[in-house]
């Protein structure tokens, strides 16, 4: 399974996993070239750096794409377009700062199962059809229908067999896994949000 690494401007940290490509995109590859990352790819128009800090980041990369700030498209929207053939994209720094962004991350999420939105207390992802939830250290799990969805949800505080929902319900949140991993089936697609308090 090949896995992208994608750092946004607001990421406060890195997790800590494997990847076949790292992307920095716009100050998230400042963000890189500081920690003395060498990148695959740095996108952005970077309008939030300086010129000192962009010879930085050329440094620190293999390739960059610079963007003219007039678009139609975040920086993070436009650095999807550079890891189609990947499996798995973590996108880390695009949950903090303006609610208008990560309003469209989550939208970006829900449009494309391959992709994890990751910050130091929330993964957030999409489903489809059977998947095993891996606790890996989250408290909460919270579950939001993207289209009307059928669902079942096993090993959990609180388990569900053939629960009709659609995008209106909202009581599906602060649920628990027991043990260490948890069962979804989904006839539809829901958003996992999986989270510990800040």
């Amino acid at each position: 399974m090949l896995r992208a690494l994608l750092v946004a401007s607001m990421a406060k940290q890195l997790p800590e996993l494997e990847y076949d490509f790292l992307v920095g995109i716009d100050r998230g590859a400042l963000i890189c070239a500081q920690k003395g990352l060498t990148m695959d790819l740095a996108v952005g128009d970077f309008d939030s750096v300086t010129e000192e800090e962009l010879q930085l980041i050329k440094q620190h990369n293999k390739d960059i794409v610079m963007l003219n700030a007039i678009k139609d498209v975040t920086d993070s929207q436009a650095a999807l377009a550079y890891v189609k053939d990947f499996d798995e994209v973590i996108l880390c720094g695009g949950l903090n700062g303006r609610i208008d962004h990560q309003l469209i991350n989550i939208g970006l999420v829900k449009s494309d199962v391959r992709l994890r939105l990751w910050d130091e207390n929330h993964l957030i992802y999409a489903v489809e059809g059977k998947k095993t939830i891996k606790k890996a250290g989250y408290r909460y799990l919270s579950i939001f229908a993207c289209v009307p969805s059928t669902i079942e949800l096993t090993g959990v505080k609180y388990p569900l067999s053939n629960q009709n929902i659609d995008e209106n319900d909202l009581y599906l949140v602060s649920n628990e896994i027991l043990d260490q991993e948890a069962t979804i089936r989904v006839d539809g697609k829901v958003l996992i949000i999986q989270s510990n308090d800040a």
